[in-house]
């Protein structure tokens, strides 16, 4: 995965003017919010949470690794969803007006930008078709052939659960059955 996005973070690279150091915990933009800045997440985690009227939540993005973070907030106005940090992280950051000025006047940018959005939509539906899955077993199949092998730090496993849309107690059960087998 972070090889197909980092195309679109190294095409932003010239734009990128400003690194931030979020803490865990860390809001980087609130749902309503006006868009200012696009983000690259260089190193930790950042998660898109969307939340619902009766204070549930649902996480639209996990960006770790070499990922652009809300990528589609380039066509808005508002963000959609909150930006929250759950490990400390690493960002980079362009101002939203220059990246929106480079891609009306760089084609391969937003070619790229393009490329970038239909490998993400195909992930989405992937997402969707992970979040379909009735057990939580299933749904952990699912997620691991959609992210590799590679877990989170120990600490970290939660953003898994959050992910797969179960509870952390239902998928700390799960793993303590695969490690019993």
């Amino acid at each position: 995965m972070i090889a197909i996005m980092s195309a679109l973070a190294e095409a932003l690279a010239p734009l990128l003017t400003a690194e931030v150091r979020p803490e865990t915990g860390a809001v980087l933009f609130r749902q309503g919010g006006p868009i200012r800045h696009y983000y690259v997440v260089r190193s930790g985690c950042a998660h898109l949470v969307r939340w619902g009227a009766d204070g549930t939540s649902a996480v639209m993005q996990r960006a770790t690794g070499v990922s652009v973070l809300a990528e589609s907030s380039v066509f808005m106005s508002a963000y959609h969803c909150d930006a929250i940090c759950v490990s400390d992280s690493v960002l980079a950051r362009a101002d939203m007006d220059r990246v929106r000025r480079a891609l009306d006047d760089q084609p391969e940018l937003l070619r790229e930008l393009a490329r970038h959005l239909g490998r993400e939509v195909h992930r989405m539906r992937a997402r969707v078709e992970l979040l379909s899955r009735r057990t939580v077993a299933d749904r952990l199949d699912g997620w691991l052939a959609l992210n590799g092998d590679t877990f989170p730090a120990r600490g970290q496993w939660r953003s898994i659960a959050e992910d797969i849309g179960v509870s952390p107690e239902a998928f700390y059960r799960e793993l303590q059955r695969r490690r019993q087998r």
